[in-house]
């Protein structure tokens, strides 16, 4: 059978809601771009873009589809009260049928740009959320009516696809409070397909170390020498279905070179074999010398050797008889049985 996210990709399994969740040391730009372009041809994609420029959006998508543009980036905190630059000659690439340009500081009329869109339109739509992170930044209750608005006009085939950016901070997440729950644990509970990247490079250089035997104290950084692996990445896959039944995989994605083409692989086909711990931990213990670091010498001479294996110990002696206990009486002893009280005073 195919990995499950191939499935979803190729449309063989249904997802009304893809939420793709990554952090600074793994992008899920590709994933989620390759969600986009493996779009049925008979729906119109509304794009929300939050920390992508548009026109860079537009160009990395592949397909044919009718785009409706929502706009959040060129006017991110609503510093003018209406964005004048015409979209015809800002914006490149596929057929955009219409562009509403708002801001970040209002998700609830970025909610209704884009309600507004798709009750304009009578099809079946695909909305892709560049960064939920930004909306989340905002505010995370109208961030969530925002999908519950669009999650009611969705039609069977329709679906949501979203990167949520793990690493950066919620409005919530300024003033903790124990009574609420997380924003990231919300979306989770949501989406009806949770995909979580990983480094393949972080991975395979942690199992380098666990060969090795060696656990190497790690820094903290923003971003390390190996992040943001373009060509891979291992993809942790939660997948709900209608029934109720959940499937966790966890696959991998690699770009064939040159081509580019986006293939769905085994992990293992990515990081390596993942080591078995007790398999070594037993390899080790069989292989390890406790003699081998000492001041003093341990080790028994091949003369030593011989001399221990012929030293017969005391015990051995003492197995070689048969057992049988012989007792000799005395003349205190008295085998009659008429008055066996005969020795007592009375």
């Amino acid at each position: 059978m195919a990995p499950i996210l191939e499935r979803i990709l190729t449309g063989k399994e249904s997802s009304p809601f893809v939420l793709v969740k990554d952090t600074l040391d793994q992008s899920g730009l590709i994933l989620s771009l390759e969600l986009l372009n493996n779009t049925p041809l008979n729906h119109t994609i509304i794009l929300v873009c939050a920390e992508t420029a548009p026109d860079r959006l537009l160009q990395l998508i592949k397909t044919k589809h009718r785009i409706a543009l929502v706009d959040c980036y060129s006017n991110p905190l609503g510093w003018t009260d209406a964005f004048l630059s015409p979209p015809e000659k800002r914006l490149n690439g596929p057929e955009v049928t219409s562009v509403v340009y708002t801001s970040l500081r209002s998700v609830r009329k970025a909610s209704k740009a884009i309600t507004d869109i798709m009750s304009s339109q009578q099809s079946d739509f695909t909305v892709y959320f560049d960064s939920l992170s930004q909306f989340l930044t905002a505010s995370v209750p109208d961030t969530f009516n925002l999908i519950r608005s669009i999650t009611r006009l969705l039609t069977d085939s329709s679906r949501i696809i979203a990167v949520h950016h793990e690493d950066v901070p919620d409005a919530d997440g300024f003033t903790p409070d124990a009574s609420k729950p997380f924003a990231a644990n919300s979306l989770a509970h949501i989406a009806t397909t949770l995909v979580t990247l990983k480094n393949s490079e972080a991975i395979r250089q942690d199992q380098e170390d666990v060969r090795r035997g060696v656990v190497a104290a790690k820094e903290f950084c923003y971003l390390p020498v190996h992040g943001n692996v373009w060509e891979s990445a291992v993809c942790e896959v939660e997948h709900k279905r209608k029934s109720g039944k959940v499937t966790r995989e966890t696959n991998a994605y690699h770009l064939r070179s040159p081509t580019g083409e986006f293939l769905v692989v085994n992990a293992w086909d990515v990081v390596g074999i993942m080591p078995d711990m007790e398999k070594l931990d037993m390899e080790e213990s069989q292989t390890a010398d406790p003699a081998a670091n000492l001041s003093f010498n341990l080790n028994l001479t091949e003369e030593q050797r011989r001399a221990k294996n012929d030293t017969v110990l005391p015990y051995l002696k003492t197995q070689e008889t048969t057992g049988a206990i012989f007792y000799e009486p005395d003349a205190a002893d008295d085998f009659d049985d008429d008055d066996p009280d005969d020795d007592l005073t009375i």
